[in-house]
């Protein structure tokens, strides 16, 4: 009994000197503030940007919500549009483009990839804007995740001139049964995607590794009296993904969401792991969690609105009938009790070989914005830098260059700040 009760107490000791350290180790975790704002541009962007710093002090925005691809001169002052909409006339458009693109990609010296989507092809934009030439992708279906923004992670050239992206697993639907009429059927929705990297010269495109990903919600069909078929989503707001980044050196981060910890990939193709990472993890109520679904439904409700009116018909078993869509949110206790601890497109990564976080639990202190959490390659938070209030991150420059968007949500500023 007493050797039983000395383990116990030993075991607590241990306990309590394993979180005091843990404590410790947080509180030397030193928040800062962002460096002095150098430049700020003088017209407006739109509320969600990717830019390309060129080594001429030069950027190239892509300015998604309007369809257009400027480039800003070293003061941030005057700009000239390279790329426009067609949609939008595009009057000083060196190239139009009929269905825009998210995403600016780094290509060799300061030349920069744009994905055409309706092609199916990579732009290559040389210093000026303009279209050196055409490159045709080694997985042409692939475009959409390419051109698809910051939710599927930056797309990043390898030293060798490999591209490496998320792809996509497809699960194709079931066929019918030889002889029954064809029926529309909702494909097995995947829970996981692969970090790939395209060979433009073998045209083979190989995966790297894997990452959990945030899927819509558990989907289904349901037939009515009438034959109509109606895709239920069973949506879930405190599900998550996890999220990656290909650092300066080429090795790939990829940040665990179930318990904020990073596997990393790197360039030589050694697999690693490094420890959880401090985190404030935040207990959600039932109360909480069902005021975050009250909160979504009705931007939802808007989105559903706008796109029942362009469904198709689709084929049923009864002959061919109007698809419809319903979503609903799963009920509180079937909820996770901890918030994720990251959202899509949270995870940066600079050029000196750091990853940065926005952790989900971030708040927003003081006067200040939101706080990074910037990882090095040990997997080690090593600092959290707090940007300006009402600010963004948009990219990083050479130099220890922060470009930042100051949004209010309909417009945006583009700005540029020291590091330090």
């Amino acid at each position: 009994m007493m050797l039983n009760r000395c383990k116990f107490l030993f075991l607590v000791s241990t306990a309590c000197f394993a979180l005091a350290n843990s404590a410790f180790a947080q509180q030397k975790v030193v928040t800062r503030p962002l460096g002095i704002i150098t430049a700020v541009s003088t017209d407006s962007l739109g509320p969600r940007v990717a830019i390309r710093a060129l080594s001429t002090g030069k950027v190239l925005v892509n300015d998604i919500v309007r369809h257009r691809v400027v480039l800003f001169d070293e003061s941030l002052k005057s700009y000239r549009v390279v790329m426009d909409s067609a949609s939008n006339g595009g009057a000083n458009a060196a190239v139009p483009v009929s269905l825009p693109s998210a995403q600016l990609i780094s290509y060799t010296g300061d030349s920069t990839l744009y994905v055409d989507m309706s092609s199916m092809s990579l732009l290559v934009l040389d210093p000026t804007g303009k279209v050196a030439h055409v490159m045709a992708l080694p997985k042409p279906r692939d475009a959409f995740f390419l051109g698809g923004g910051i939710v599927f992670g930056t797309p990043v050239m390898d030293a060798k001139g490999r591209l490496v992206y998320r792809g996509v697993i497809v699960n194709l639907p079931k066929l019918p049964e030889p002889g029954a009429a064809p029926t529309f059927s909702m494909p097995e929705q995947p829970d996981s995607a692969p970090i790939v990297r395209a060979d433009f010269d073998t045209r083979k495109v190989d995966t790297l590794i894997t990452m959990k990903v945030l899927k819509p919600g558990s989907m289904n069909m349901v037939t009515d009296k009438e034959g109509n078929m109606t895709m239920k989503i069973t949506m879930n707001p405190v599900d998550t993904g996890d999220e990656w980044a290909m650092i300066t050196d080429g090795s790939i981060a990829i940040v665990r969401a179930h318990d904020y910890h990073i596997d990393w990939l790197d360039r030589d193709g050694t697999r690693r792991s490094t420890a959880k990472m401090p985190f404030d993890w935040k207990r959600l109520t039932d109360e909480r969690k069902q005021f975050m679904v009250d909160s979504i439904r009705p931007e939802l409700e808007k989105q559903l609105a706008a796109t029942t009116a362009n469904l198709p018909m689709i084929p049923t078993a009864n002959g061919m009938r109007k698809l419809k869509i319903a979503f609903d949110f799963l009920p509180p206790e079937k909820m996770a009790d901890y918030e994720p601890s990251v959202s899509p497109g949270a995870v940066r990564a600079d050029l000196e070989n750091n990853v940065w976080i926005l952790p989900r639990t971030a708040a927003v202190t003081g006067s200040g914005g939101v706080v990074y959490d910037v990882v090095n390659r040990n997997g080690e938070v090593t600092e959290r830098v707090q940007l300006p209030k009402g600010r963004a991150l948009a990219g990083f420059g050479a130099g220890g260059v922060v470009y930042l968007l100051n949004t209010d949500g309909k417009s945006a500023l583009l700005e540029r700040a020291r590091l330090r």
